[in-house]
């Protein structure tokens, strides 16, 4: 499962995906300067695990995740 969002200047790309048991949920962030379909867009943090080996009970949550552990990136400016 996939989202794109665009916070500020950036667009950001959250994904969840089930984990090999298919129990849980891992979530993982990719973060671009600009539109990921522009020409000038530029990669800024490539794609990611978000929360290391945390596991969310739905992807919902992983998605969650994703957008605060992006929004948080954006914020601090350190990528």
């Amino acid at each position: 499962m996939m989202h794109i969002e665009v916070i500020g200047q950036y667009e950001v790309v959250l994904e969840a995906y089930p984990t090999l048991s298919s129990t849980a949920w891992t979530s993982y962030l990719t973060i671009y300067r600009g539109r990921a379909a522009a020409y000038k867009s530029t990669l800024v943090l490539q794609r990611q695990a978000v929360a290391g080996t945390q596991e969310f009970r739905s992807k919902e949550q992983a998605i969650e995740m994703a957008r605060f552990y992006a929004a948080r990136k954006i914020a601090k400016g350190k990528f």
